[in-house]
């Protein structure tokens, strides 16, 4: 994402929300299979690194053998193709997960999800929310190859990481629940495994009354270009951790966020539709002639959560 992207859009939000064309093949990384995704697909993030678009995001299900209960874990396939409705990817670990949950008693032994990756210092580092024993958490594993994983355990509370290099520091954007809904806080780290919150305060929160975002605000990604920072985030004027629409806000410094006169960009697809219910973490992908985006989209009514897509031209 850069500059482009936020000069796409005009102040109109109506205008900005029908400027996208939802994708008739969604969802793209649809639920298979009897086991670990069998239920549901979810939290696109997208890496560049090596040469190659790597895909990571969560399945929901049962491991074979498993006795227990469907869990959250976290896979990646290799991106090797993008249409304006489609993408092509080959999963990469035979198409097992790269990050599970931990054993019982562990900060992530219910689930694994929300991953957010990032190149750093030669390694891949992969944070993730974690559910378990402790409260919600943000989790870390670490990788030399992008595909083989190990776990160095819990960094922060809280969860919904996304996370971005800025002079040689690693800055988490990540989401905790205040009262009744989610607000956005910053971190920041020397090493990628001890972080430090900023400020007491959200850096990003809930807009005026009679907004779209008025309530909640959650499940962000962020972009770094053109010596500035972009993020993508949900948000709903009703309801917490269900958004509606896709809000953009740009930052020079993390901290102080100019959030776009047009929100909300990016809206539900039609009710009967796999993302007509609720949306979640849009990542971005940008081609020659358009941007595509992935996300997590549910039926209006269920929580049938699977990888949708979108685009809009350039």
């Amino acid at each position: 994402m850069n500059k482009t992207f936020w000069e796409l859009f005009s102040d109109d939000w109506r205008t900005n929300c029908l400027a996208w064309q939802h994708s008739d093949k969604s969802p793209v990384i649809p639920a298979s299979g009897d086991t670990w995704k069998s239920v549901w697909t979810a939290n696109p993030d997208i890496l560049e690194y090596g040469g190659k678009k790597l895909l990571y995001y969560r399945g929901h299900g049962t491991m074979p053998g498993a006795q227990d209960a469907n869990h959250d874990r976290i896979a990646v396939a290799e991106i090797l193709g993008v249409t304006r409705d489609d993408i092509e990817v080959r999963h990469l670990n035979d198409a097992v997960p790269i990050v599970d949950v931990g054993e019982a008693g562990a900060f992530d032994d219910e689930h694994a999800l929300d991953p957010a990756t990032v190149a750093y210092c030669g390694s891949v580092l992969l944070y993730y929310s974690a559910v378990g024993s402790e409260p919600d958490s943000v989790g870390l594993a670490i990788s030399h190859n992008t595909v083989n994983f190990r776990k160095f355990g819990k960094v922060l509370t809280g969860r919904a990481p996304d996370v971005v290099v800025k002079d040689g520091l690693i800055y988490m954007l990540f989401q905790k629940y205040v009262d009744d809904h989610y607000e956005m806080f910053l971190a920041k780290s020397f090493d990628g495994v001890k972080f430090e919150v900023i400020q007491e305060e959200p850096v990003l929160q809930p807009g005026e009354s009679g907004q779209w975002d008025s309530f909640d605000i959650c499940t962000s990604r962020l972009h770094a270009a053109d010596d500035a920072f972009y993020v993508i985030y949900g948000g709903s004027s009703h309801l917490c951790d269900m958004p509606d629409y896709f809000g953009l806000a740009r930052s020079t410094d993390l901290i102080h966020w100019e959030r776009h006169p047009g929100n909300p960009i990016f809206g539900l697809g039609a009710k009967d539709e796999p993302d007509g219910g609720a949306i979640w973490f849009p990542a971005l992908l940008e081609e020659g002639a358009f941007f595509a985006m992935l996300y997590e989209g549910t039926r209006s009514g269920a929580v049938t959560s699977q990888i949708c897509q979108a685009s809009i031209d350039k």
